[in-house]
């Protein structure tokens, strides 16, 4: 049986409102996201993907609607909103440059440390996390600045992960890294929710990303949710996904372009192996005429 752990009914944020500067950031977002979902959360700049994962955790709240956490209302009590931010954690785009303490053991015990969580705690947790982002105890003792770029990124991630939220949200977690870098990320996040079992939510330009790590997909278009089903669902709409000038992937635009050209292939194919598949079929059929 499944579990809804975030649920947003009818949400809507509006900055600015009643001005001549007024923006609908989201408009009249429905959705329930079920416990242990890896949801990639994809849309163009603008779209309001940002702005609705702050919703998530109270940083922002909305014009109206609601935001619920297992459950519960998250404003129904504005003193919970502490707690509901150490549930529902965040690492916001280029985390490593909010790093600052001496030790790559301090900055991830920061957010554990601010829970008041004993001591015997915090360490348990520092050390849990810091392979959990692929790297070893030797890590902790050095200076994060000491760090090449894609270490420190992991090292940020570390640090929410270390406050062991119901909820993780990456925001754009692979921006800036090299394919090799991009890889390992996505790698780590996905080891990650199946040893925990937590919810993970990614926002990301890439579908090509999302598509490899993702069970369910969720796409925000002009401040509006779009789509909210599985990666395969998703993809059935893979043209109306590139209208909306969405970065799919090169696959996926190769049997787009056939299928202009008036080849029978589907337009949902996003892997290798679903892309041989649709090619054999083709050429078979061919070579039977």
């Amino acid at each position: 049986m499944s579990i809804t752990v975030l649920e947003t009914d009818k949400l809507t944020h509006i900055y600015s409102k009643g001005t001549t500067s007024q923006v609908d950031a989201v408009r009249d977002v429905s959705l329930k996201i079920e416990q242990g979902e890896l949801v990639g959360i994809i849309g163009h700049t603008g779209s309001g993907k940002s702005t609705l994962i702050q919703h998530f955790n109270g940083l922002l709240k909305g014009t109206s609607g609601s935001v619920y956490l297992e459950g519960k209302d998250i404003w129904k009590d504005k003193r919970n909103i502490r707690d509901v931010r150490f549930k529902v954690g965040i690492c916001f785009q280029y985390p490593e440059y909010q790093l600052f303490e001496e030790t790559v053991y301090k900055d991830i015990a920061y957010g554990p440390k601010n829970m008041k969580l004993p001591e015997e705690e915090i360490d348990r947790r520092v050390r849990k996390v810091i392979s959990y982002v692929g790297l070893d105890e030797s890590y902790l003792e050095k200076s994060p600045f000491d760090l090449s770029g894609g270490e420190k990124r992991r090292v940020a991630i570390a640090g929410v992960m270390a406050m062991e939220p119901t909820v993780l949200i990456l925001d754009e977690p692979c921006a800036g890294l090299d394919p090799r870098g991009r890889e390992t990320v996505l790698s780590l996040i996905s080891s990650y929710r199946e040893a925990t079992g937590s919810t993970v939510l990614v926002v990301s330009h890439s579908m090509e990303d999302i598509s490899k790590i993702a069970t369910k997909v969720l796409v925000m278009n002009n401040s509006r949710l779009a789509y909210y089903d599985t990666v395969d669902a998703v993809f059935t709409h893979a043209d109306e996904l590139y209208e909306m000038g969405l970065n799919v992937p090169e696959l996926t635009r190769l049997f787009i372009k056939l299928r202009e050209k008036g080849y029978d292939v589907p337009a949902d194919v996003y892997t290798v192996e679903k892309a041989r598949q649709e090619l054999l079929k083709l050429l078979s059929g061919r070579c039977g005429k």
